[in-house]
């Protein structure tokens, strides 16, 4: 059986590394242009403010980009590290260890950026024009269920993570 302790500190130190990547991305993000995360702000919010504009989805798909290489980036290092330390179980050590690092990104998205930035201190920059005084912006419950189907969604990416890094190293001599 692999290192519960140490599994769980490699995931809190990749997950640690993750969010500190990925929240400067999302917060670099809003200030090019806060509505190209409009799909996930609170449905009032969204109703009030229309349509995304063109130019904010073509910001959203450039913006993806690079946000989706550092997720994949800093989970096939972290994913390279666990194989080597769960030479027993490699599919258990990479499955629980990338879990470990999604929920700990998942945690900091929750805590910081969302109830802390988003809807406890709510600067300028994260309310969309015409929104202003929308109930949304002050609904935790709203990024509680997000965070919730957020841990159901690493759990599904923790396996698939795992059975591609078995699936490799069993490739690979």
């Amino acid at each position: 059986m692999p290192d519960l302790v140490l599994l769980l500190q490699h995931g809190v130190l990749y997950g640690a590394v993750l969010s500190v990547l990925m929240v400067l991305s999302f917060v670099g993000a809003a200030y090019l242009n806060p509505e190209i995360w409009l799909p996930d702000y609170p449905p009032d919010i969204r109703e009030r403010f229309g349509p995304m504009s063109e130019r904010a989805k073509r910001q959203r798909r450039l913006v993806g980009i690079p946000v989706f290489l550092l997720l994949a980036g800093v989970l096939v290092l972290s994913s390279v590290r666990l194989a080597q330390i769960g030479s027993e179980s490699i599919f258990f050590s990479v499955c629980f260890g990338t879990f470990v690092v999604l929920v700990v990104f998942s945690a900091v998205d929750l805590l910081i950026l969302d109830w802390l930035v988003f809807v406890t201190l709510r600067p300028k920059i994260v309310v969309l024009p015409g929104t202003e005084g929308a109930k949304g912006y002050g609904d935790y419950g709203f990024h509680f269920r997000a965070f919730l189907k957020g841990l159901a969604g690493s759990l599904i990416g923790s396996l698939i993570v795992a059975g591609m890094a078995t699936a490799i190293i069993a490739i690979v001599p």
